[in-house]
């Protein structure tokens, strides 16, 4: 009798191993052969769920997102406006170890996708996702009245994404400097300039 195969588990494996490789050692170390000796798989068992490094890096970075996206949804947000956003933005931020190897992925991804048509297209599908975010931030702080109703909110919402993507990067690289204490300061600071324009 033939084995059945559970394929979503067998990826959910690969992931997660990849998961923790990138996390102890970096994403430079999953490789396709590592990360098949680690899940117990042949390499090319593994290439039959992911012929390319590119498939591979762009099944990791869904399953990152999935990872925050259920943080997010057992989080309890704050009742203030003002402050649910800045929880929000501080969630962006790599201010703990998870958030860390997300944020490190995700440069990897960035780069690649300079390059790589399948990840360019990803690439650009969660920058929009950002500004949408972002947009919707905004439109919380004007209604409940923290922002004026003339900014540019186009501008402001590019301007928000790019204030988050640098904190996000310099809290990868120096997290002596940007602790979570100061990069919500740096948040906070923002949002205030924002509001008392």
């Amino acid at each position: 009798m033939p084995k059945i195969v559970n394929h979503d588990q067998k990826r959910k494996i690969i992931a997660e191993t990849a998961w923790k490789i990138i996390e102890s050692e970096g994403i430079e170390k999953a490789s396709i052969r590592r990360i098949a000796s680690e899940a117990g798989m042949s390499t090319g068992a593994l290439r039959h769920y992911f012929s390319t490094q590119d498939e591979l890096l762009l099944f990791i970075m869904e399953y990152f997102l999935a990872r925050g996206k259920e943080r997010s949804e057992n989080k309890s947000w704050s009742k203030n406006p003002l402050i649910a956003v800045q929880e929000t933005l501080l969630e962006l931020v790599p201010v703990d170890r998870d958030k860390q190897t997300e944020t490190g992925v995700w440069l990897v991804f960035a780069i690649r996708s300079l390059t790589s048509v399948a990840l360019n297209k990803k690439k650009n599908e969660l920058t929009e996702g950002e500004y949408i975010l972002m947009e919707a931030l905004l439109e919380i702080l004007i209604k409940a009245g923290c922002v004026k109703r003339d900014i540019n909110i186009e501008i402001e919402k590019l301007r928000l994404a790019a204030v988050i993507e640098g904190l996000s990067i310099h809290a990868l690289l120096r997290p002596d400097i940007f602790t979570i204490e100061k990069t919500e300061q740096i948040i906070t600071h923002h949002l205030n300039e924002l509001c008392n324009q």
